[in-house]
């Protein structure tokens, strides 16, 4: 995935992502991180199964599905968008084609719409961090619009799939933020034995951490771009970091719907 050398040589074998060592290699890290995930949301079931009276247990005070869990969800999706469609724009020299372009450009005004949406509903929540957040955000997005639909600047060379990688890590850092903040104002109880309080954390901590490994993989990756390292036929390297995004992204989803949604919105 990561294999060093100077910029790519015209007459270099080509790669292909699919069957290369490097994407062979993470789809068994995936599938490991699969069984321990995996392991994880078994452990939350078999603590949920063991209260049948009640779930949390009784004086709990969980964190809210709305708004900073809900707006980093469309942050993390959005950033899946991204990163899906700079790999797809490397695959064709750098920018995203024909009707490529136009699909990209309007999956992500949704999640722009969105951010937009639930950053003004966030006003009325009296959360300090959830409209900026939501706002941010919204800029990341209509950033990644613009370099899908090769704007400006981003009509030259490779700057879509650069701008899109980009976005991708911007979107990133942003989720970051909105999970560290979340964290140091939970009201969730830290000591004691509070069952839910330790499977809240361990889970949405250690996926946190995943998507920190992510950040630093794509910025490994933005590195190596910057270097010339990749281009339409060698971009292993890229499509083993967007498979793992995607991954990060499906974690999530189920997190959100477990942790957050059934526990204070069902």
């Amino acid at each position: 995935m990561a294999v060093a050398g100077s910029r790519v040589g015209p007459n270099a074998d080509v790669e292909h992502p699919g069957l290369a060592i490097g994407m062979m290699g993470m789809y068994i890290f995936l599938a490991s991180e699969v069984m321990f995930f995996g392991s994880l949301f078994a452990m939350y079931f078999y603590l949920f199964g063991s209260h049948p009276f009640g779930w949390p247990p009784q004086g709990t005070i969980p964190v809210d599905w709305w708004p900073i869990p809900t707006i980093n969800t469309f942050i993390l999706l959005s950033s899946g968008i991204t990163c899906h469609f700079a790999l797809d724009a490397i695959s064709h020299g750098g920018r995203l084609q024909g009707r490529t372009r136009l699909v990209a450009a309007v999956i992500m005004a949704l999640f722009l719409v969105a951010m937009l949406v639930t950053g003004v509903l966030a006003l009325y929540t009296g959360n300090p961090a959830a409209p900026p957040l939501a706002f941010v955000a919204a800029l990341f997005a209509l950033f990644s619009i613009l370099a899908m639909l090769g704007v400006g600047p981003f009509a030259r060379g490779r700057a879509t799939f650069v701008a899109l990688l980009v976005a991708t890590i911007l979107l990133g850092a942003a989720f970051e933020f909105g999970q560290v903040y979340e964290f140091l104002t939970a009201k969730i109880q830290l000591a004691g034995l509070n069952q839910f309080s330790s499977a809240f954390f361990t889970m949405t901590g250690f996926h946190g951490l995943h998507v920190m490994g992510g950040l630093i993989f794509l910025l490994l990756i933005l590195a190596r771009v910057l270097r010339g390292q990749f281009d339409s036929k060698h971009h292993v390297g890229v499509a083993a970091a967007t498979l793992y995004w995607h991954f990060v992204d499906v974690v999530w989803i189920f997190l959100f719907s477990i942790l957050y949604f059934a526990v204070t919105a069902v």
